[in-house]
């Protein structure tokens, strides 16, 4: 049987889309934050699956799964979550941006998946980062989300996935934890206390401002590796 081939990072992957999945049904029927939300848990299943191939092993179809994976949580996800949400207002204009996001993530992985894999950097902006950037924007106070903002965030996420732009690969263990903090705070606010969500869902997003502009800051390796 296929399941067989797997091995334990694979079945974090399977997380991952299925957290992405997930993601799709919640914005259908209607649960804009609890989208957004999956969407983080699928982010860090991606994150988990990468740092578990490092340590037991990868499967001989694990790079195939995580990018197929990546494709349904931080692609289509991200892209029908706020068609869910806007469609019914601006159906043409959201659609196109939303494809046009779809389009530039897909090309993305397709481009990952030809490059060596020991290179410092990643080349473009990585499509988990991009899905997790719209993720946290939408979960902030909805009186700083427009719609005009979510479709220029949209927009420059698509070229910035495409361009040739150096992105750092955060891999050391001080990074990791820290961008682990960053990420429970707002699963957690949902879930416990939801009249934080915005304001540890803004702390991220401010984050990952930084972060989309770290190949013009031209941040030192030594701040997010060991």
């Amino acid at each position: 049987m296929m399941f067989k081939l797997l091995r334990i990072p694979d079945f974090m992957t399977l997380g991952n889309a299925l957290f992405g999945m997930m993601a799709i049904f919640s914005a259908c029927s209607g649960y804009d934050d609890l989208a957004f939300i999956l969407i983080l848990f699928a982010a860090i299943a991606d994150g988990m699956d990468g740092f578990l191939a490092r340590k037991v092993g990868s499967s001989d179809v694990g790079e195939y799964l995580d990018s197929l994976a990546d494709a349904i949580s931080f692609g289509v996800a991200p892209a029908c979550a706020l068609y869910f949400i806007y469609g019914y207002t601006h159906p043409y204009l959201m659609a196109i941006v939303a494809c046009f996001y779809l389009f530039c993530g897909i090309l993305r992985l397709a481009r990952f998946n030809t490059k060596h894999k020991s290179i410092p950097d990643f080349e473009g902006l990585p499509i988990t980062a991009a899905a997790v950037v719209m993720a946290s924007y939408l979960l902030i106070a909805d009186r700083y989300v427009y719609f005009y903002g979510v479709i220029g965030i949209m927009v420059l996420l698509s070229l910035l996935m495409v361009s040739e732009y150096p992105y750092p690969k955060l891999r050391g263990s001080k990074a990791m934890g820290f961008v682990a903090l960053v990420f429970a705070l707002p699963i957690m606010s949902y879930f416990v206390l939801p009249a934080y969500l915005p304001v540890f869902s803004t702390v991220m997003f401010l984050l990952l401002l930084l972060y989309l502009e770290s190949p013009i800051m031209r941040v030192p390796r030594k701040y997010y590796e060991d």
